[in-house]
């Protein structure tokens, strides 16, 4: 079975953001099995590159290799909503499982960048991890909503 999993930093924050993914996680439902994966990372105390190291550690026990990995960051290549939604449906005709990461506040480790098959971009601009979470789960359920021909998107 196809599935998309996606791992993020947490703890949320925001309860708006917790009604939110849950809204999308029951949206996409239907058209592919999502696994949200947010463990509570705690990173009090620690510079950038021991909290980058520490998030690693931890998103990486989530990690399969049989995922075709995806990370989520400012730099990394913007895709129009249709563009997307042609992408990964050609991933997913080739793969099982998709994962998505997205990093906390100081980001992701470059080790993480290094080994993903491809870094996207959500926005030009910097996002709180919490949003770009949020705009992620909006993104796939528009993307299938395409693949589909579900009437959601408009151009």
């Amino acid at each position: 079975m196809k599935k998309i999993k996606i791992l993020a930093s947490g703890p949320l924050k925001f309860n708006f953001i917790r009604d939110g993914l849950e809204y999308y996680k029951n949206k996409i439902s239907p058209f592919i099995s999502l696994e949200l994966i947010i463990p509570k990372i705690k990173t009090s105390g620690l510079n950038k590159e021991q909290k980058l190291i520490k998030e690693e550690k931890v998103l990486r026990k989530y990690l399969s290799p049989k995922d075709y990995l995806i990370i989520l960051d400012e730099r990394g290549k913007m895709l129009k909503s249709i563009e997307l939604a042609r992408h990964l449906e050609k991933i997913l005709e080739i793969h099982d499982s998709l994962c998505f990461i997205i990093g906390g506040p100081e980001g992701i480790s470059k080790n993480l960048k290094n080994e993903a098959q491809e870094i996207l971009s959500l926005s030009s601009l910097t996002l709180n991890h919490e949003i770009a979470l949020l705009m992620l789960l909006e993104a796939i359920y528009r993307s299938f909503t395409i693949i589909k021909k579900f009437p959601y998107h408009r151009e």
